[in-house]
C-alpha cells in the first residue's frame, strides 16, 4: 500500500466498516472518506480521528511502511481485539497502563485496585 488512499481503504475494510460507519465515527461525510480513498483529496484534518477510528496510528495512515500495533507487537488477537473496543475503552485502558506505568510495583497496584 504505497498511499494514504490506498492505506485508508484498506484499514476500513479490515476493520470491517463501511464508508458511511466511517464518517459517522470521524464526523466527516460519506463523501469526504470516499474523495480520500480514491485519492481526490488529502486532507489531513481528520488523520487522527481515522486512524482512532480504524484503530491504526495516523504516522501509518500518512506516511506508510510497516504497520504494528505499537502496543501489542506479535499479538494479532490481542491486537484485533483493541480494535475492536469503543474509543471510551480504550481511553480507560490506556489510563490504566499509565497508572501502572508510574513505578508503582504490580502487586501494590493490584491491591490498589481491589
Amino acid at each position: 500500500m504505497n498511499d494514504l488512499a490506498h492505506r485508508i481503504k484498506a484499514a476500513r475494510q479490515q476493520a470491517g466498516q463501511s464508508q458511511a460507519e466511517l464518517a459517522q465515527k470521524t464526523r466527516l461525510t460519506q463523501q469526504m472518506i470516499s474523495k480520500l480513498e480514491s485519492g481526490q483529496s488529502r486532507s489531513t484534518s481528520a488523520i487522527f480521528s481515522i486512524a482512532n477510528a480504524l484503530g491504526v496510528s495516523a504516522e501509518w495512515l500518512w506516511l506508510g511502511g510497516e504497520q504494528s500495533d505499537t502496543l501489542f507487537h506479535d499479538t494479532p488477537t490481542l491486537a484485533k481485539a483493541w480494535r475492536a473496543l469503543t474509543a471510551e475503552q480504550r481511553d480507560e485502558i490506556s489510563r490504566h497502563i499509565m497508572n501502572l506505568s508510574q513505578n508503582l510495583p504490580v502487586e501494590k497496584h493490584l491491591q490498589k485496585i481491589r
